[in-house]
């Protein structure tokens, strides 16, 4: 017997692994295409809008972002390990 589908924004691996993931991709590809990527005292958008609701530098939660980001992947493939129970697009099925 096949499991039910999940919705993928009901998963703990899609809010603790992918959009981090993507926040921080995001900065990385704005950080490429201004060329500030080489300078350690230039930072992206994602981290400068983190360091606005939380009382840190941004440069330090750019520094973090990029350290953290194995560790989403880690959590990504610990949460769809074994049998884990196939997405769906459709937020119905929860």
């Amino acid at each position: 017997m096949r499991p039910e589908p999940i919705f993928f924004a009901c998963t703990r691996s899609f809010w603790l692994g992918v959009v981090p993931a993507l926040l921080t991709a995001v900065d990385l590809v704005v950080m490429v295409m201004t060329g500030a990527l080489g300078d350690p005292t230039l930072y992206g958008p994602v981290a400068e809008m983190l360091s606005w609701v939380l009382p840190v530098d941004p440069v330090r939660v750019q520094r973090v972002m990029q350290t953290l980001a194995p560790v989403y992947a880690l959590i990504v493939a610990q949460q769809r390990a074994g049998a884990a129970r196939p997405y769906t697009i459709n937020p119905r099925q929860r």
